[in-house]
């Protein structure tokens, strides 16, 4: 399994978040590009930013938009009827860096879903 990490792409009409959970980042970028392209959806990818914090580890959580990502964050390792975690990690605080080698695999994946 590749290293635990969240990936933050920014396509031309919203921010979408992507991580290593039971399938590696780009297995779950690529089905989110294959539904949109299967929605007739224009995608124009703008930049791939990763972080070496880790994916939501709860849930199985394919991908996110980036606006709630934070609820996300905030429901980590609860239950349906549980509230929310008391201390749960901060977006906010989580540091994004432009990673050129996912960027190109970003690129080539939507490349061949065209």
């Amino acid at each position: 399994m590749a290293a635990n990490k969240t990936v933050r792409v920014t396509f031309s009409d919203c921010v979408m978040m992507f991580g290593n959970s039971y399938k590696p980042w780009e297995m779950q970028y690529d089905e989110y590009i294959w539904m949109r392209k299967n929605n007739d959806s224009p995608v124009e990818l703008v930049s791939v930013e990763t972080s070496q914090s880790k994916w939501v580890s709860w849930g199985g959580l394919k991908w996110c938009p980036e606006e709630r990502f934070q609820q996300q964050l905030n429901r980590e390792g609860c239950q349906d009827s549980e509230p929310d975690n008391p201390k749960p990690r901060s977006y906010s605080k989580m540091n994004f860096a432009h990673d050129s080698r996912a960027f190109k695999k970003a690129e080539e994946l939507l490349n061949r879903a065209s």
